[in-house]
């Protein structure tokens, strides 16, 4: 199957934990790795890309995976994975919310919403999934949650059949064309809509509303573009959108994110990439920390250390 493929196994050292997490986010874009125990860490990612939808096989122990408000902020679309767990159990927290994934179930999870997700038991989790952007979903059914599971032997043929659909879609990926795997993909979100969002769904929440999607985007977009304005506040990036400072708010909670936050995880995230570019090695931390919109050291100070676990010179000097 795999066009890409990953094994910390291969690698020694504690290098393995960044190439680790380079690794996951080249498959689904940046995470934060937290580890345990050196002897119990492990973790092995194999993906092929067909079009539009990516087929994956995960399997990690030992550790937390975390998306964090920061993280969202970098991704290039929404997107959700529906998987099919192997091996588990998986403890996932996300908006408040607490599931857990283990053999015996198929799920559904936006992937663009910050989440924790901590590998239990001996064997760590393992799961065989396909990732699509959210308008694949979006374009048959506006009302999506964030998070949908189906028990496969609750004596319903419905998550059997997404089982099997699954297996069965996996097994034969090295023989399908391309046309083939993306037609068979598009069949299986038919399924997944008819099975998992459209049973029991309400009245679309704002969370769920692509008009609100789009403000969201808007809004990001806005701020990123303005970093380097000391004075970027949420009153300005609602009047640069067009929109009200209560619904500015309103529509970045919806997505797991509040207005402050992300204009800082975005200038702390501007300045380390500027701290790690040897062509910024001969401008001192204060200059960068003003060019991403830091009007004071002593609090840049505080949140990139609180943000990364090292002040910005021990960084600095790392590199």
């Amino acid at each position: 199957m795999p066009d890409m493929e990953f094994a910390t196994s291969a690698i020694a050292g504690a290098d393995r934990y960044d190439r680790w997490r380079a690794a996951l986010a080249d498959a689904f874009g940046p995470f934060e790795v937290h580890h345990g125990k050196p002897a119990q860490f492990a973790g092995r990612v194999r993906y092929a890309r067909r079009g539009s939808l990516q087929f994956n096989d995960l399997h990690y122990q030992g550790q937390k995976l975390e998306r964090t408000a920061g993280n969202v902020s970098r991704l290039d679309q929404e997107f959700y994975t529906f998987g099919l767990p192997l091996s588990g159990p998986l403890a996932v927290r996300q908006q408040g919310r607490e599931f857990q994934l283990e053999p015996g179930c198929v799920y559904l999870m936006n992937q663009s919403l910050p989440y924790q997700a901590t590998a239990l038991g001996t064997e760590g989790y393992r799961s065989l999934s396909i990732s699509f952007p959210r308008s694949a979903l979006a374009q048959r059914d506006s009302r999506i949650g964030a998070f949908h599971t189906l028990r496969i032997g609750d004596g319903s043929p419905r998550g059997a059949m997404l089982a099997s659909y699954m297996d069965h879609l996996f097994k034969g990926l090295d023989g399908w064309s391309d046309a083939e795997a993306a037609e068979l993909g598009e069949r299986l979100i038919d399924l997944i809509v008819l099975f998992l969002v459209q049973p029991g769904q309400g009245h679309a929440s704002e969370a769920d509303s692509s008009v609100t999607l789009a403000h969201r985007q808007r809004a990001l977009a806005y701020i990123r573009q303005h970093l380097a304005d000391p004075g970027l506040s949420p009153a300005r990036v609602a009047q640069g959108c067009g929109i009200s400072v209560a619904y500015l708010h309103r529509i970045l909670s919806a997505g797991g994110l509040s207005v402050e936050s992300f204009i800082f995880d975005q200038r702390l995230e501007r300045c380390r990439a500027l701290l790690l570019d040897p062509r910024h090695r001969h401008r001192g931390i204060a200059e960068l920390a003003y060019q991403v919109g830091f009007s004071h050291p002593a609090h840049f100070s505080r949140l990139f250390k609180r943000r990364f676990g090292m002040s910005a010179r021990e960084l600095r000097a790392r590199t």
